[in-house]
């Protein structure tokens, strides 16, 4: 809209003021959706959105976002900087009225923000009021301005520190402890809704960076929605090679169409009103809906295509296969509820209809074979749907009082009012036999499944209705399916997936998770779909039992029964560890020796990150050569054997060691005093440093075989690092040290977890359990050990399937609502839910085959 870029003025005049702050941290819900992980996240993104209305009005195309270690975050942009100067009204910066004044600022005031996401969006000084502190910097009129605040409230004046060529507005928070559930930000989420954001605003580059573990993205896309539609449909079979885009700008609407056809049976259509994600639809949705069968619908009449098929097309079957990406922005968004998940203005649908219709009956017009292939397909999806038609009615909803007409497998309860009723799906006759007998009939139904349902990713409709397990699922439900369902006539509001633990159980959850976010997804919105959480061990001592639900617990169980009789010892200490002191030591070995293997898994050996952890380099290790030099003496000393240590005359304190030496001048590298030091000869006309012996690399023990250095200095830094590569059981590895590594939070959080367990470093351990005693050489044996002498005289029994617990068992471990743990299924990002199922549940094997190998090292405890 070109009206958007003569806003006259930006200043404190378009500041406008609703109401106070006081109920913010009283009430944060009301304001940011909850204290739990989604509003923690929230405070992120009322900060990008604030930018991003910036760069709706031509004023701003970069945004930053920065996760720093302590979990605190900045989000700065390129915009015009909030305004500066004194509000009338307030006696005080118009910058702190913005900060400290619930619903007030620029949005509210038409001059200034031609568009934005409407008067539901809170705001800074929301995120203000619910910050343990907060910095604001200010780039504005060639000046620099800071200001700082606590739990909302200024702690400094708006100051001017500087001059700038800059414009735009930074902010630095750390959200409030005390208001909070958790304080942890989860990368994937943020990248996920700026990358959605980068789509959604051409020209927007939006930069995400995590200091925690270096993790870094930068959105960027010239196609906007387009490349959007790339995504969605990437691992897809399309009908048609690109996708069609149709954009076009009138005073009232700014419309952004990207839709894609691919030969899957589903639609997949994201809607959003000035960058808002209206999942619920609206009236721009149901326009496009409209445009979209009536232009398909005429081109099938004027192309005689609908003369020989028989049928004639729906909205549902032109829809068919549809990916669709419909971006509006409009001046006055109405919408409906608190979450903006509707869209109301009225006068919407006819703009919407009337674009649609004109535009895409103009690329019809003019890409015939592209035309012909939509058409085709959605004639192919009315013909399928004709097939399924008698199919369909067998499985629509039935009377509450039609028992008759439910699947026989089903075990009903009584209850008939469904927000009490619940239905247990249960795999196979086995599990389900139990559960019938072990259920409260009252208000509990049980469905067996047997063996495992179609894949309906893979599956047309037609096929999908005809699958018995689906079609006794349906009648059970009682929603119906496709254009005459709905989730209003459930029979139930906690529906539950109860599988077995192995890998077939898993295989057949998925394929229900697939079902019903394919085909019933309103379920999954509306918060009825549950899985069970039965039990995974069954512990036995005597006649006592106890049921445990994971691995975590087992541990837990065995430390606390193995602390009743043991002793532990070691050299490097008189203290005799027992009791709460021994379940103290014991955790923190776990807890350690977690966090190290997961280490080890980025490829670094167990041999090395031991030397790492005790090394422990900071920034002023990495500003000179002898910093470097003088770790890399201490990390090769403590891998070297007796007879190396020798042979590189390692007892006499020089580094006798394979170095090459990168971004250096041999001339200035030679008169380096560290070298002389250090014993380092370099090779004639050459950076590189060899042995005594003429060795390119060298051994240091069993495990670390052809082990060389590098080390590299930055001029742009002004800082060294290094490289340590060599060979493991046969793999290479190649591990860069620099800063970043020891300020990277998987190093952080192993340096914290080593100081407890660092005066355990030294073997042999004496463990002394009822009068025997056994010597340890290694953490690890000592760990072993122990957890091996606490099972003694304990039947374990690792549950696999349900069957194997009889019906009281199931009943007080998994059915009883008093004691029972479900996980409520839920699907807040649909676009990363989309890409997610497509990947793992589609046609295509590749992505898959990635997939699995990118997350091979996550898995554990895999039953086979």
């Amino acid at each position: 809209m070109d009206s958007e870029k003569q806003t006259p003025i930006y200043d404190s005049g378009n500041i406008k003021i609703l109401e106070g702050l006081e109920a913010v941290r009283k009430r944060p819900a009301m304001y940011i959706g909850g204290t739990g992980s989604s509003g923690l996240h929230h405070l992120v993104f009322e900060l990008v959105d604030n930018s991003i209305d910036e760069s709706i009005g031509g004023y701003c195309d970069t945004i930053r976002v920065v996760i720093h270690l302590d979990n605190s975050v900045t989000v700065g942009d390129n915009g015009r900087g909030i305004p500066v100067d004194m509000h009338t009204d307030r006696g005080i910066s118009a910058a702190e009225v913005v900060m400290t004044i619930l619903h007030a600022g620029g949005k509210f005031e038409k001059s200034a923000y031609q568009v934005s996401a409407g008067l539901h969006g809170v705001g800074v000084s929301v995120v203000n009021a619910l910050s343990e502190n907060l910095s604001l910097e200010i780039r504005r009129e060639g000046n620099v301005y800071v200001q700082k605040y606590k739990i909302g409230k200024p702690q400094t004046p708006l100051e001017k520190i500087g001059k700038t060529d800059a414009t735009g507005t930074k902010i630095t928070f750390k959200p409030d402890v005390t208001i909070f559930e958790e304080l942890n930000y989860r990368y994937e989420i943020l990248a996920n809704r700026l990358r959605e954001l980068s789509f959604l605003n051409k020209g927007v580059r939006i930069d995400l960076k995590d200091e925690r573990d270096g993790k870094h993205d930068e959105f960027f896309f010239e196609g906007g929605i387009v490349s959007f539609i790339d995504r969605l449909n990437k691992n897809k079979k399309s009908v048609h090679e690109f996708p069609l885009h149709i954009e076009f700008k009138r005073e009232d609407c700014h419309l952004d169409l990207a839709m894609q056809y691919n030969d899957t049976y589903s639609e997949e259509v994201f809607t959003y009103v000035n960058n808002v994600n209206t999942r619920d639809g609206g009236t721009h949705l149901t326009g496009y809906r409209a445009a979209l069968t009536r232009t398909i619908n005429s081109y099938a009449t004027q192309n005689n295509m609908l003369k020989n098929a028989g049928v004639t097309l729906t909205g549902d079957d032109v829809r068919e296969g549809l990916v669709a990406v419909l971006s509006i922005k409009i001046p006055d968004p109405q919408f409906e509820g608190q979450t903006k998940g509707k869209l109301g203005n009225t006068d919407i649908k006819g703009i919407v209809e009337q674009i649609v219709n004109d535009k895409l009956g103009q690329i019809f017009e003019e890409n015939p074979a592209i035309a012909k292939a939509i058409t085709g397909k959605a004639i192919a999806a009315a013909q399928a749907r004709e097939a399924a038609k008698k199919a369909k009615d067998l499985v629509r909803r039935k009377n509450a009082l039609e028992i008759s007409a439910l699947p026989g497998k089903l075990a009903d309860c009584a209850e008939k009012d469904p927000a009490l009723s619940e239905l247990y799906i249960v795999e196979g006759d086995s599990a389900g036999g139990s559960a019938k007998q072990g259920r409260n009939r009252s208000f509990q139904a049980i469905l067996p499944i047997k063996g495992k349902i179609l894949n309906v990713e893979k599956a047309r409709y037609d096929k999908m209705i005809g699958n018995d397990e689906i079609r006794t699922l349906i009648t059970a439900l009682g929603t119906g399916i496709g254009k005459d369902s709905t989730v209003d006539k459930v029979r139930y509001h906690k529906i539950i997936i109860m599988t077995d633990a192995d890998v077939d159980g898993a295989h057949i959850r998925t394929l229900l998770l697939t079902f019903f976010f394919r085909q019933m997804p309103e379920l999954i919105k509306r918060g009825y779909l549950y899985i069970a959480q039965p039990p995974l061990y069954k512990v036995k001592k005597g006649k006592s039992e106890e049921y445990i639900k994971n691995e975590k617990g087992l541990f837990t169980y065995l430390i606390e029964k193995c602390a009743e009789n043991m002793e532990v010892s070691h050299s490097g200490s008189e203290e005799v560890f027992k009791e709460k002191s021994l379940v103290d030591v014991i955790n923190n070995l776990i807890r350690f020796q977690e966090c190290f293997e997961q280490v080890v898994k980025n490829n670094i050996p167990a041999p090395l990150l031991n030397s790492l952890i005790k090394v422990r380099m900071e920034r002023r290790d990495f500003e000179s050569l002898d910093g470097v030099l003088s770790a890399v003496v201490k990390i090769v000393d403590g891998q070297l054997e007796d007879k190396n240590r020798e042979k590189y005359q390692f007892n006499q304190g020089g580094l006798n060691l394979p170095i090459e030496f990168v971004g250096f001048k041999r001339e200035e590298l030679v008169e380096q005093p560290e070298l002389k030091s250090y014993g380092i000869e370099l090779e004639a006309d050459s950076l590189n440093a060899k042995t005594s012996h003429g060795e390119k690399n060298i051994s240091l023990n069993l495990e670390i075989k052809d082990f060389s250095i590098k080390i590299e200095f930055s001029e742009e830094n002004q800082l060294y690092k290094f490289f340590i590569t060599g060979m493991t059981q046969g793999r290479e590895f190649d591990i860069k040290i620099n800063v970043g590594f020891f300020e990277s939070v998987i190093m952080q959080k192993i340096h914290e977890m080593y100081k407890p367990v660092a005066l355990m470093d030294h073997p042999p351990f004496v463990l002394t359990n009822n009068g025997e005693t056994l010597r340890l050489n290694s953490k690890r044996e000592l760990l072993n050990a122990i957890l091996e002498s606490s099972k003694k005289g304990l039947y374990i029994q690792r549950y696999k399937g349900l069957g194997e617990m009889n019906p009281e068992q199931l009943w007080e471990t998994t059915m009883n609502p008093e004691k029972r743990i479900l996980l409520q299924v839920q699907a807040n990002d649909q676009v990363a839910s989309e890409v997610l199922f497509t990947t793992l549940m589609g046609e295509d094997v590749e992505p898959r085959r990635n997939f699995i190998q990118n997350h091979a090292l996550d898995a554990k405890n895999i039953d086979i």
